[in-house]
C-alpha cells in the first residue's frame, strides 16, 4: 500500500491526479487531497504518507517553504511543476524526482514505481537531499549547486568541479572525484549526461563522460590525459564533436 498526499492548491489539478493514480497505477494506493498548505502540515501528521506529490507553484507557501516548514519527515517527495527551468535543474541536482504539468501517464507510472522501488531509502538521507534542492536554490548562478549522489552506502554531495569524469558500467555509474575516492551509483551515465552538459562535461565514448577542465592533454592517437592520469580514448564517432567543443574552451 502506498499513502499518498497530493497537496496543490488548485482543486482541479488535485482532482485529475487523483483520478490518474487511482486510474492508472496498479499497486494498491490510498490518496488524501489537500488544496491548503496550512491545513497540509496537519494532515501530514495524522496521515503519515509514504509518498508527498506536492505542487511548486503555490501563492503564501511555495512547495519549498511548505517542505522548510514540515520539520522530520519520513515520506518521500515528488514535485509537480509548470516548466521551471531554474527549479527543476536544482530538483535534478539534488536526485529528486519532478513531473511537469499537466501529467503524462508514463512520466507518472515511471514516477512512482521508482518511489517503490527506495521505498525503504533512510529517511534521514531523504531529508538531506531536500536540504541540498533548498540550498541550490538559494544560490544565485547555478554553477554553485551541488549534485546529490546517492549510493548503497549512503548521499554525498559534490561540486560539479570536483567530478574529474564518469564511467558508465552497465546500469552503473562510477564517477572519480579530485577530492574523495570513487563512487558507483545506480544509474545509468546518460542521466548524468544531462545533467552535466552545461557543466563543461563532454561526452568522449558511449561509457565516458568527462569534465573539460581536468584535461591535461591529448596525445597523437587521441588519447584524453585527465587531472588524476588517467587516460581515455576519444571514440571515432564522437571525434569532431569533442574536438569542437575542447577548442571552444582554448578560445575562452
Amino acid at each position: 500500500m502506498v499513502k499518498i498526499l497530493l497537496v496543490d492548491d488548485e482543486p482541479d489539478a488535485c482532482e485529475i491526479l487523483q483520478i490518474l493514480i487511482s486510474k492508472h497505477i496498479k499497486t494498491p494506493t490510498e490518496i488524501k487531497t489537500c488544496c491548503q498548505p496550512e491545513q497540509a502540515l496537519k494532515i501530514i501528521a495524522e496521515f503519515r504518507p509514504s509518498l508527498l506529490m506536492l505542487d511548486i507553484e503555490m501563492p503564501n507557501m511555495n512547495g519549498f517553504d511548505f517542505l522548510n516548514r514540515v520539520g522530520n519527515w519520513d515520506f518521500d517527495v515528488i514535485f509537480t511543476t509548470a516548466y521551471d527551468k531554474y527549479a527543476i535543474k536544482a530538483i535534478r541536482f539534488s536526485a529528486l524526482d519532478y513531473l511537469l504539468k499537466p501529467i503524462d501517464i508514463v512520466d507518472l507510472q515511471n514516477a512512482i514505481n521508482r518511489h517503490i522501488v527506495k521505498k525503504e531509502l533512510q529517511p534521514q538521507m531523504q531529508q538531506q537531499l531536500v536540504s541540498n534542492l533548498i540550498s541550490n536554490l538559494k544560490q544565485k548562478d547555478q554553477s554553485d549547486f551541488k549534485l546529490a549522489i546517492s549510493t548503497s552506502e549512503g548521499v554525498y554531495f559534490s561540486d560539479p568541479r570536483n567530478i574529474i569524469r564518469l564511467e558508465g558500467e552497465g546500469n552503473y555509474t562510477r564517477f572519480f572525484f579530485s577530492d574523495r575516492k570513487p563512487l558507483l551509483v545506480a544509474k545509468v551515465i546518460k542521466d548524468y549526461e544531462e545533467i552535466l552538459q552545461e557543466y563543461s562535461f563532454i561526452r568522449i565514448h558511449k561509457s565516458h563522460l568527462v569534465n573539460k577542465f581536468h584535461i591535461s592533454q591529448m596525445d597523437k592517437d587521441d588519447t584524453l590525459i585527465l587531472s588524476d592520469g588517467s587516460q581515455i580514448a576519444i571514440s571515432r564517432r564522437r571525434k569532431e564533436e569533442v574536438m569542437q567543443l575542447l577548442n571552444a574552451r582554448e578560445k575562452r
